[in-house]
């Protein structure tokens, strides 16, 4: 692998000034105080949120009645963090405060088998289990005419809570002047027509959480506004919400629970990912500890990421967390071969959208490979697999190619398909699968431009080597969290010649570069995973480079470093 760019770097036209300042006015962000001083007590109240104590009523009056209540999540990090938030609060808080024990239990549907949502395999698993009440939490909120049939047939009764884009028809209620009220069950979600939460864009077990907020209330139970937070701060950034406005503040303090230490399962987990609880930062939630509860959903039971969340038991915590780390381990084997094949498959391919087609590799591996493709090509990518006549496949696109509005003019070919803008998936036949590939295909050939798929890199920020101090490090620091729509800044350094080289990493495929500036003092230059830059890059040769600044401590002495995305020939060196 090279770090070496292949964008159109797009540099500020002078050096910054007034860094963080800069960067926020540059992000469109106008409340300032607000956003570098993210506070719990800005996070809005409950009640702002649809249906949620119509939910909590309906809730109390099961555990009063004795019926037994089923939670169905989604098998990824937020559903399962959703899952178990609201189990452990009902069977164990709940259950303590009403001095009754709560007859609840959590499901989770297979993904291979039972596929994404609530489907009539996942409600007859419910139904098996005894259940009188499903309340839904990540998924439903498009599900209402079979949630319909099994009131109507089966006599289940159904609170939903989701945070998923409701149906067009639920949407256009608003524009029609229709009132609310509808349905025939809760609906806790934070887009519902005329009753909007003022953050619409949170997760699942946001939405859980404030759930749990609106029992606390009609129970009397002391209001803990911190009560879940380190569950929701890892769904929210695994779930790639946007960090800003109420998702800054529950990552924000979430984090600082989680740094606590005292969820047992967290705990564990950590530790066995070989980090340290104290210094975990929303990078970690989102691709250390997320990736290990995301793979007990896609390939293997995320039952077992829903105990590891809700036990007590240390024995038992550690012995998942192991299970959880040799699963992502395999998860990672998989991804890797599958993502070799797949790239052979298309060496040659000159089309606008590369559409791979496998047979048996695991679905729940397929979209992770089509991400990995997409940011290799930049390109739309589509992977699908084969088995038994059946074909699934996963979809990422780049800007200015909706790929569920591709999905939609060839929906004669699918079975099903849903997504958004530059996510998708869909099922149908080996039969129709080859029709489909080739209108796709053509029909992305015509849309997409040279343009489009010619990437720029927009820096932010313009700096002397000088500037690399740990002070710089300290002023950044005000913008953490950091993470999606609000990224670490893009820094760019240029003008650097490389003094000292060294190949590190015991497969030899990282550099240490010791450069020189415009200044006396020396800059450290580290890339990672860059196996082809290795005998590339030579003492003497003058780079610019884009990445980010941080601090390295080694028996007791800081260094400044910086950690580079991408590389290229200093202009006055250019070589191409």
């Amino acid at each position: 692998m090279s770090l070496k760019s292949s964008r159109e770097w797009v540099l500020p036209k002078e050096k910054t000034e007034n860094i963080v300042e800069h960067i926020l006015k540059l992000r469109g962000i106008e409340e300032v105080g607000n956003f570098l001083n993210p506070k719990i007590e800005d996070i809005p109240d409950h009640t702002y949120l649809y249906d949620s104590k119509k939910a909590a009523k309906r809730l109390i009056k099961a555990i009063e009645k004795g019926e037994k209540i089923v939670i169905h999540g989604d098998y990824d990090a937020d559903g399962i963090c959703s899952t178990s938030l609201l189990w452990n609060f009902l069977y164990r808080d709940v259950a303590q405060f009403m001095d009754k024990k709560v007859d609840i239990l959590p499901y989770i549907p297979n993904r291979v088998e039972q596929g994404y949502g609530l489907t009539e395999d996942s409600l007859n698993d419910v139904i098996d289990l005894g259940a009188k009440l499903v309340v839904t939490v990540d998924c439903g909120v498009r599900d209402r005419d079979l949630i319909r049939e099994y009131i109507r047939d089966r006599k289940l009764d159904f609170i939903v809570t989701d945070h998923h884009l409701p149906p067009e028809d639920l949407l256009k209620k608003r524009e029609k002047g229709q009132k609310n009220g509808d349905l025939e069950y809760p609906l806790v979600h934070q887009m519902y027509p005329g009753r909007e939460y003022p953050d619409s864009q949170i997760c699942g077990a946001a939405i859980t959480y404030f759930l749990i907020q609106a029992i606390r209330d009609l129970l009397g139970i002391d209001k803990d506004l911190r009560y879940g937070l380190d569950l929701v701060a890892l769904a929210t950034v695994t779930d790639i919400m946007p960090l800003l406005g109420v998702n800054r503040v529950f990552v924000k303090e979430g984090l600082e629970e989680i740094r606590k230490s005292e969820r047992i399962g967290l705990r564990m987990l950590t530790l066995r990912a070989g980090l340290t609880p104290g210094e975990i930062e929303a990078y970690h939630l989102g691709f250390v500890l997320g990736p290990r509860i995301n793979a007990s959903g896609r390939i293997a039971s995320p039952m077992e990421a829903v105990r590891l969340l809700v036990s007590n038991d240390e024995k038992k915590c550690k012995e998942i967390a192991n299970t959880l780390e040799m699963t992502n381990f395999e998860r990672q084997k998989m991804t890797t071969e599958i993502f070799n094949m797949a790239k052979e498959s298309i060496k040659n391919s000159k089309d606008n959208l590369l559409f791979i087609l496998g047979e048996d590799w695991h679905e729940g591996i397929i979209g992770l490979v089509a991400g990995k493709i997409q940011q290799l090509y930049y390109k739309p990518v589509v992977v699908a697999t084969k088995s038994e006549g059946v074909v699934k496949g996963s979809a990422r696109s780049i800007p200015g190619f909706n790929i569920t509005e591709a999905f939609d003019k060839f929906k004669k070919y699918l079975d099903r398909y849903g997504g958004h803008e530059l996510a998708a998936g869909f099922s149908t036949t080996e039969k129709k699968v080859e029709g489909f590939r080739e209108d796709l295909v053509e029909y992305a050939n015509e849309q997409i431009t040279q343009e489009q798929l010619s990437p720029k890199l927009n820096i932010e920020i313009l700096l002397d080597s000088e500037d690399i101090t740990k002070e710089l490090v300290n002023e950044l620091s005000k913008l953490e969290p950091l993470g999606f729509s609000n990224p670490k800044p893009i820094i760019c350094v240029r003008d650097l010649e490389i003094k000292e080289k060294r190949i590190i990493g015991k497969d030899n495929d990282h550099l240490k570069l010791i450069t020189k500036g415009s200044n006396l003092d020396f800059l450290t230059l580290l890339l990672f995973d860059c196996g082809d830059d290795v005998g590339t890059l030579n003492e003497g040769d003058v780079l610019d480079v884009v990445g980010y600044p941080d601090v390295n401590v080694w028996n007791g002495k800081e260094n400044v470093q910086f950690n580079v995305k991408e590389w290229r020939y200093n202009k006055e060196m250019d070589i191409e």
